[in-house]
């Protein structure tokens, strides 16, 4: 854990220290009851307040330097160099000369016959009856009726069966139509008629040379084509052109080349007199750039890179010391002060104060033990509220001796109080906050020195 983190415990302390007693404050308590003494004798001088105060340093923090790195650069320049050159010896050669001769065809006609012609024939067929719809039909037995002979015919299963009323089936049957057939008359064909076949042809074309015999039957039909054509050339020198027409000039070929000075230079350096571009180029030896002073970006351009083990941290901003809040010191009444007590005037012809009686000792009570308090224990010391909070506020108590002299005031929880806080504030509190203000500032330091290792 970093160091500088123990310091919130001991700045938490005192905040808790300074804090609590203010968060707490509500109006001020009321002062315990305090046993009536005797006002304090004339004569006596004021009582300055005691004070007590805590140092609290400032607190600081290290804020670390900034930099940055910055490096020299460098980047490689592509050089292009540019062909020049120059005619020693001109070149010689001839200029190549065609012509095309065409070669003339006739275009001759012959029908060719694809299909013959066939003559059709009728059909031939016959009329045949066929059954549309079947006749409906029924099976009747004959019975015999077994008193008298006699037969009938019925359906099936009549009168029981056999042995039915005196009737029985002789074995008989007769299949009787109840519903006749529905027939139609329908065409049968024996021959199918054959139809007739026209005669189909075409006519070919057969191309014949200017002048030669055409294949017999043809026909001319007076188109004619370029069968193919001959190329008749001529290479002759310079400026010279061939007997005829149609003839086309070709190109230029170099019989003896020329003897030419070829040379490169780099694209913006001067070139010799005499010499021509060819409008050739090639890439030539790169330049190397490099800057002499650092920097944290590369120079305008593209190709930039850092040279190797060039890098410097520059300082930007220098580390320092920053105030996160300012010392400061707390102070707070330890013991009130007293006012002076009037001057005592002396008595006129008996030298006794006045107000007393003879008899009894200054400053007691008739009726009252010497050197007691009325309301008190004998033997104890007068003892008289101090005065010197906010509106004579009771702040303390302070003890007067028998001879009259005030004993230091003795702080009550009401004389802890802290400026303008109004709650109290024990004694060990305020030790240990010190303490803790203390052991803050070491720390911080000790966290100071590792920071700048």
């Amino acid at each position: 854990m970093d160091i500088r983190h123990l310091t919130l415990a001991p700045l938490a302390l005192v905040a808790v220290v300074g804090i609590a007693p203010s968060a707490s404050a509500a109006p001020a308590p009321t002062p315990a009851p305090v046993i009536p003494a005797p006002d304090r004798p004339c004569g006596q001088p004021a009582v300055d307040p005691v004070y007590e105060s805590i140092q609290h340093p400032a607190v600081t923090e290290t804020v670390p330097a900034v930099t940055r790195d910055e490096w020299r650069w460098t980047r490689t320049v592509d050089v292009v160099e540019r062909a020049y050159a120059r005619v020693v010896t001109a070149a010689s050669g001839t200029v190549h000369w065609t012509r095309a001769v065409d070669v003339l065809e006739r275009a001759f006609a012959t029908t060719v016959i694809d299909r013959a012609h066939v003559a059709g024939t009728p059909e031939v067929g016959h009329h045949e009856t066929r059954v549309v719809t079947p006749a409906m039909t029924q099976t009747f037995w004959e019975y015999v009726q077994q008193s008298n002979g006699k037969t009938r015919w019925e359906v099936e299963g009549w009168n029981a069966g056999d042995g039915g009323k005196g009737w029985s089936w002789t074995g008989r049957t007769d299949v009787r139509e109840i519903t006749p057939a529905v027939t139609t008359q329908v065409w049968v064909v024996d021959h199918p008629a054959v139809a007739e076949v026209t005669e189909l042809s075409h006519v070919e074309t057969t191309w014949v040379l200017d002048g030669a015999t055409p294949p017999a039957g043809a026909t001319a039909t007076g188109a004619t084509r370029v069968a193919s054509t001959s190329t008749d050339t001529r290479d002759l020198a310079p400026g010279v052109v061939p007997d005829g027409a149609g003839w086309v000039e070709g190109a230029y070929t170099e019989t003896t080349p020329a003897v030419v000075d070829t040379i490169w230079v780099r694209d913006g350096d001067p070139v010799a007199a005499g010499y021509d571009a060819t409008g050739a180029t090639r890439p030539g030896t790169p330049d190397v750039e490099t800057t002499s002073d650092t920097s944290a970006l590369p120079p305008a351009g593209d190709g930039w890179t850092a040279v190797a083990e060039s890098l410097v941290v520059v300082e930007v901003i220098a580390a320092r010391v920053v105030e996160i809040s300012p010392a400061w010191v707390e102070d707070f009444i330890l013991v009130p002060g007293l006012p002076a007590t009037p001057a005592c005037a002396e008595s006129e012809g008996s030298g006794e104060e006045p107000g007393t009686d003879p008899g009894t000792d200054p400053g007691t009570d008739p009726g009252t033990d010497p050197g007691t308090d009325p309301g008190t224990d004998p033997g104890t010391d007068p003892v008289v509220p101090a005065e010197g909070g906010d509106d004579g506020e009771v702040i303390g108590e302070v003890e007067v001796g028998p001879a009259g002299d005030v004993a230091p005031a003795v702080a009550t929880p009401a004389a802890a109080v802290l400026p303008a806080t109004g709650g109290p504030v024990d004694p060990w509190l305020v030790a240990l906050g010190f303490g803790s203000v203390v052991a803050g500032a070491v720390t911080l330091r000790v966290s100071a020195r590792a920071a700048r290792r």
